[in-house]
């Protein structure tokens, strides 16, 4: 047994160090810099942070609690399909090791879960270069830690979603280079088809790449026309059948795909380069990323000088053939103009600009390079000088270049430069050297020496470039979250949402099973922030934030509790708890909890998910920024033909210009400093003259980039950053206190956008609540896509909800099927008759099951190629 394992560990040892090697470099980085849980800061920043720990807690709850979790649930926003997200945020298998780690311990396992990533990533591409007999030994070892460790995997080591691409790219080339070789069909079949189910994104852009590698494959020699069909044939059916495998999560999350993302497509193209196509160049100096790369970029395409340098005496490489180098050219051509000229540039994307993170498909672009380097690198063979005098012209223009436009690139530095042309010349020189077999492994450990200590600086330096949270700032809100719902859930409240005064994230509902009407994420349902841009909260393409709730919103939306951090002059340490925005209303709720952090209010307003409301509902208009308008409308047109004013506009007392002409018209009116090196702030005050809610509009132009806000010299608690009009409550139970109102302008000029104070008839609101209440529905969650109680309907109604519309909903009163239908141009209602009945609403993800069955199909398919194969080469 030991002679096995010795022998096993000889002939495998660069793959076991292809693994272990990246893991150990980061895992040391990692604790160098103190990342939990070997310090005090982490690995969360960014989205990883603010996004993608919230989907991990969620993907453990799932799985350990609450299956039904997987299909809907009411944590994103006001509820929603959640097929789309598992298929964007959480199907890769790595994720499993998160059940492993408490929730408020997630950081540590994000920090396992990343380590195996680039471990996997760089046992991939070893086990990719062993086979295609491209590589061996210890070159094998410098190729995979710099394909595991290239500029792409350290700037996206933050977006743990995509990272599974690197890991199955090398292993699905491999065998869609043995299928088209004559070998099994199967192992290309399988893992395409677990790539796109991994994450669809992704899979979708190796798939192009894929029919690259097919055209590369099958031209770069001489084929006949019966060659080139039958290669032909077996790709496009294996291809198709891996896509009919993954079609149980492919279908349904297109149906979503196109109320989402879809949505956002670009409907025209412009025939544009982007950018200065050299200025990639830049890219190629270590330490070449930073947070300005971020949210707009050049290409990361980072992978070391020496494989830099094997990449273009690729094409100089008269032992490799001139048709397979010119095909090479034409598709490095095509690559390089995907990565600056719009069109291309789209397609990799699926026709979306990214937000954020730009040119994401720059990891197959890194691939590819490594690949044709490999191919010309033959363990490193010595290269002859007037190649080594072409690589050095090639390293010292990207230098010269680099230098002289510096001041462009915010992470080009003069060190960085001088490290990158140290690693250039030591291993152009190293490469110079012709040496005998005895040395030659020698040569070989330099090289591989070099390698690594480039590709690992980069990293660093690039890391470096980045700031962190702290394992507290995550931990301690998370705890907080957590205990102020086991209380809620602990009641067994009829079904429920609940706001948020305070906040770690915009998806804290959907980590900490509440139901917080708050989201972000990428395949956020369009009519969802067109509603809530119309109600008066802040929304935007991938993100709404319910934190702007009115006596009326809080009512009709069902939000039942709220959760509000304890004034931290009351607390002995303070309070480490963010305040997300003003809400004076509480005082109007029912505290029902206290923990060591934070308060629980009681709405008794709520009225459920659904509620009986006249006809008249379905013809409720559009108010872009004129959310009071809205609200109003929405409130009466529930009773029918109603003209109640809830809100009426208020004059202030007093308004107080400094360094800024006065002006008796304020709202919608621009005002301008006098002197512009002088601060300038217009001061607003008014003195309530009853106990009424009051409540402030501000457009879009009163953003945090715009003004500063304060409320009774207080920064005014509010989402900083809104594209339509909001309302901020700035009173309640306040008649005869003066509040104060400032606006600081940040800016020569300030437009008081939809600047209007207004207060509510708090009395007349009660009461058609009330009213509303007496035809309300009783409805139960029985788990998070199925809801079932009962209604006593007068006579014919509209069964009205604040469940988002979707065709996978089904509604049956007394057993039997009804029909639904959209109204608000957001929410599912339905027809039903009079009398007493009970109702059930249930929710089947759109396609969910014609999907199950081409994936049976499928795998029926696959079957049948396996054991047809089999017997072809048993013949054989």
């Amino acid at each position: 047994m030991k002679i096995r394992l010795i022998h096993f560990v000889r002939s495998h040892y660069p793959l076991i160090i292809s693994f272990f090697l990246p893991i150990f470099l980061m895992g040391g980085y990692f604790i160098s810099q103190e990342m939990f849980p070997f310090g005090k800061s982490s690995l969360l920043t960014v989205d990883l942070g603010q996004q993608y720990i919230d989907f991990f807690a969620y993907f453990r709850r799932t799985l350990l609690s609450n299956p039904s979790n997987f299909f809907y649930s009411f944590s994103k926003e006001v509820g929603g399909n959640m097929i789309g997200e598992w298929a964007y945020y959480l199907m890769s298998p790595f994720n499993l090791f998160l059940l492993l780690f408490p929730e408020k311990y997630l950081a540590a396992g994000v920090m396992l879960i990343t380590l195996l990533k680039y471990g996997c990533a760089g046992l991939s591409f070893g086990y990719f270069l062993k086979k295609m007999h491209t590589q061996a030994g210890l070159s094998i070892i410098a190729f995979s830690t710099s394909y595991s460790m290239m500029g792409w995997f350290v700037a996206n080591q933050l977006n743990l979603l995509w990272l599974d691409a690197t890991i199955f790219l090398p292993l699905i080339v491999l065998a869609l280079h043995r299928l088209l070789s004559g070998k099994k069909s199967w192992p290309y079949i399988v893992l395409l088809a677990i790539m796109l189910i991994d994450n669809y994104y992704m899979g979708y852009m190796i798939c192009l790449f894929l029919i690259l590698y097919f055209i590369w494959f099958l031209f770069s020699k001489a084929r006949d026309l019966k060659q080139i069909f039958s290669l032909s044939i077996r790709f496009i059916i294996s291809s198709l059948v891996a896509l009919a495998i993954s079609m149980i999560i492919l279908l349904p999350t297109i149906a979503s795909l196109l109320s989402s993302k879809g949505q956002y497509t670009q409907s025209s193209v412009s025939l544009k380069f982007e950018y200065n196509a050299f200025k990639m160049l830049s890219k190629f100096i270590v330490g070449s990323f930073n947070f300005q790369q971020m949210p707009s970029g050049y290409p990361n395409l980072f992978i070391g000088s020496i494989f830099l340098i094997g990449f273009v005496l690729y094409f100089v490489d008269s032992k490799i053939s001139m048709r397979e180098r010119i095909l090479s050219f034409l598709i490095s051509i095509f690559l390089v103009l995907s990565l600056c000229f719009e069109p291309l540039d789209l397609l990799w994307h699926g026709w979306q600009f990214p937000v954020w993170y730009p040119y994401r498909f720059s990891y197959v672009v890194s691939f590819w390079m490594l690949l044709l380097a490999s191919r010309t690198l033959k363990n490193f063979i010595a290269v002859r000088p007037w190649k080594i005098w072409l690589s050095f012209i090639l390293y010292a223009g990207i230098i010269a270049y680099s230098f002289i436009n510096e001041k462009k690139f915010s992470y080009v530095t003069n060190e960085t430069l001088i490290f990158t042309a140290i690693f250039a010349t030591l291993s152009l020189a190293v490469l110079a050297f012709a040496v005998n077999s005895k040395y030659n492994r020698v040569k070989i450990f330099l090289l591989c020496l070099i390698s690594v200590v480039e590709i690992s600086m980069n990293a660093y330096i690039s890391l470096g470039n980045l700031s962190y949270l702290t394992q507290k700032d995550y931990a301690t809100p998370t705890k907080a979250l957590i205990k102020d719902s086991n209380y809620l859930n602990s009641l067994k409240d009829s079904a429920y949402r609940t706001g948020q005064t305070y906040s770690r994230t915009k998806n804290d509902g959907l980590a900490n099973n509440l139901n917080t009407g708050s989201y972000f994420s990428s395949a956020l349902e369009k009519s969802i922030p067109d509603f809530y841009g119309m109600l008066g909260n802040p929304d935007g393409d991938n993100y709404v934030t319910y934190s702007n709730g009115t006596i009326i919103s809080d009512a009709l939306l069902n939000m039942k509790y709220f959760i509000t951090p304890i004034d931290s002059s009351l607390l002995k340490n303070g309070q480490p708890l963010s305040s997300l925005t003003e809400k004076p209303d509480l005082s109007r709720y029912k505290e029902i909890k206290q923990n060591k952090l934070t308060r629980i209010y009681k709405n008794n307003n709520a009225l459920g998910y659904a509620y009986l409301a006249n006809n008249q509902l379905k013809n409720l208009s559009v108010f872009y920024d004129n959310p009071i308008e809205y609200q109003t409308e929405w409130l009466n047109d529930i009773s029918g033909k109603q003209n109640n004013k809830y809100f009426e506009a208020q004059n202030f007392n007093e308004v107080v210009f400094q360094n800024i002409e006065q002006s008796t018209k304020l709202t919608n009116s621009v005002f301008k400093k006098k002197n512009l090196a002088k601060s300038a702030q217009i001061v607003f005050k008014f003195t309530p003259k009853t106990n009424d809610s009051y409540y402030l509009t501000l457009g879009s132009a009163l953003d945090s980039d715009n003004a500063t806000l304060y409320l009774n010299n207080q920064p005014l608690k509010q989402y900083s950053t809104f594209r339509h009009t909001v309302i901020v409550n700035v009173a309640n139970h306040s008649k005869g206190q003066e509040i104060v109102l400032t606006a600081r302008l940040k800016k020569s000029s300030l437009w008081l956008n939809n600047f209007v104070l207004y207060k509510m008839n708090n009395r007349l609101v009660q009461n058609k609540i009330t009213q509303i209440k007496k035809h309300s529905v009783n409805l139960k969650q029985i788990s998070s896509r199925k809801l079932s109680g009962t209604y006593n309907a007068s006579t014919n109604h509209l069964l009205a909800t604040t469940i988002p519309y979707s065709s996978g909903w089904t509604v049956r009163v007394d057993g039997k099927k009804v029909s639904t239908f959209k109204i608000q141009n957001t929410f599912l209602a339905a027809n039903v008759a009079k009398g007493k009945h009970s109702i059930t609403l249930t929710f089947t993800p759109p396609l969910f099951v014609t999907g199950t069955i081409i994936t049976l199909i499928g795998l029926a398919l696959l079957l049948f190629i396996i054991i047809f194969e089999s017997k072809k080469r048993r013949k054989v």
